[in-house]
């Protein structure tokens, strides 16, 4: 069995994060760890922020969901691959990662909302010890697009 720690999407959720690297990246993707309860409707919208700067954004509906998973489910949990159509150019700074709607109303039989996973193994956790699992940050992957040369 599976637990999911889940954020309902009200109004907007965001997650910010540190870019550190001493170098300008490429970002070709970004998948957040997504749930969907009883396939809501409306549109929803990851952006890619600095500040008030929307860098990139990229939209999504309970259907594409569908249509990833290659189901008829209303009911989902995955990491949603949002693939940008230009390229998203990051250098050291503090980013946001923020999920928005439109056309969605919240309600407790329908919603969307972004997993806080408690078990990633690729985050260090130890220094949320003694902290609650819902104080975690939303799951998410960023991609960067390397030159391959032969």
């Amino acid at each position: 069995m599976t637990t999911l720690v889940v954020e309902e999407l009200k109004t907007t959720l965001s997650q910010s994060f540190t870019y550190n690297l001493n170098r300008r990246s490429i970002i070709a993707a970004v998948r957040p760890y997504i749930f969907m309860y009883n396939s809501p409707s409306g549109t929803f919208t990851l952006s890619l922020k600095e500040g008030a700067t929307t860098h990139a954004s990229k939209t999504f509906t309970s259907a594409d969901i569908k249509s990833d998973l290659s189901t008829s489910d209303n009911y989902a949990h995955l990491w949603k691959a949002l693939e940008f159509s230009n390229p998203v150019y990051l250098s050291k700074g503090t980013y946001t990662l923020e999920l928005s709607h439109s056309g969605y109303s919240f309600s407790e039989s329908s919603y969307l909302g972004w997993i806080k996973e408690h078990e990633n193994i690729f985050n260090n956790t130890s220094d949320l010890t003694g902290v609650s699992v819902f104080d975690y940050p939303f799951s998410y992957q960023i991609f960067e697009k390397k030159g391959v040369t032969s």
